[in-house]
């Protein structure tokens, strides 16, 4: 068992194999909040030679899943709807970048999750990313 897996484990009920792949990590976690982790590595560059688009919006969609997942009832999973980001500082090579995710409305079937993606060593903490997505909660149950 690698590290990443050990990390969310309590979480979720399966093994994050693309999570393990893209590289990011749960700081922590609690009902209706989750902070995770990335450090930019060369795999996640665009040919710009920034990170791609799809690093960030992958990072945010594990993020905001991840502030919804704890504050599920038992049975219960949830996947995404729709999300909206909004790039707002281009990240490089080597960048650390937290993103605290949190859920702004939750009900019997929806969930609305915000989040925010930053240097976490920069002094103003400005915002790499933010995004805005709603997620399905629905029962495995039948």
């Amino acid at each position: 068992m690698n590290k990443l897996h050990e990390s969310y484990q309590h979480i979720f009920p399966h093994k994050d194999n693309f999570g393990e792949l893209v590289g990011y990590d749960i700081l922590e976690a609690k009902p209706g909040y989750a902070r995770t982790v990335l450090t930019i590595e060369k795999k996640h560059l665009s040919p710009s030679g920034a990170c791609h688009g799809g690093t960030l919006s992958t990072f945010v969609d594990f993020s905001m899943g991840a502030a919804i997942f704890l504050s599920l009832k038992k049975g219960e999973l949830c996947s995404t709807i729709e999300f909206k980001i909004n790039y707002i500082s281009p990240a490089k090579l080597n960048d650390k970048l937290v993103c605290d995710a949190k859920i702004k409305s939750k009900g019997k079937s929806h969930a609305v999750v915000e989040c925010h993606v930053f240097r976490p060593d920069e002094e103003d903490k400005r915002d790499v990313a933010i995004a805005l997505g709603t997620y399905n909660i629905y029962s495995t149950q039948k």
